[in-house]
């Protein structure tokens, strides 16, 4: 599985490509402070939104 970089936006979270490409987005109706990988596979993603936690299971797996 190839890498990518996940990013904090306004409108929610972004994958990115090792090259920059955007490969896609995670839209909330909140801005998102930060976020990271979590879970017994890594492949749960916690996201820090201005009022609220949330968690989502993604087929990638953090580092």
């Amino acid at each position: 599985m190839r890498r990518k970089d996940w990013a904090s936006a306004g409108d929610g979270v972004h994958c990115y490509a090792p090259d920059g490409a955007l490969l896609g987005k995670i839209l909330l109706d909140e801005v998102v402070a930060n976020l990271c990988f979590g879970g017994p596979k890594r492949n749960r993603l916690f996201i820090c939104a201005t009022t609220t936690l949330r968690a989502i299971y993604v087929r990638a797996r953090g580092a």
